[in-house]
């Protein structure tokens, strides 16, 4: 069951990170989620190159280190 969590960048793990029930979990190159643009949710899955990126419908997007998102994880 997917839940709505935040993902947000820990610098010290040079990772981006899901918050499931106070914990936090470093997502890992190819995991699947969905993202929140806006009120709908789309699959992705999270890559890394020289930075992260996602990959939403075949296009590769930045993402944004000081930005937080909203996740289906």
């Amino acid at each position: 069951m997917q839940r709505n969590v935040p993902m947000f960048y820990d610098p010290d793990s040079d990772r981006w990170c899901v918050e499931l029930d106070g914990t936090s979990y470093g997502l890992h190159c190819g995991e699947g989620f969905e993202i929140y643009l806006g009120q709908q949710a789309l699959p992705c899955s999270i890559e890394m190159d020289r930075e992260w990126y996602l990959i939403v419908n075949g296009t590769s997007f930045n993402l944004r280190k000081s930005s937080r998102y909203r996740v289906n994880y």
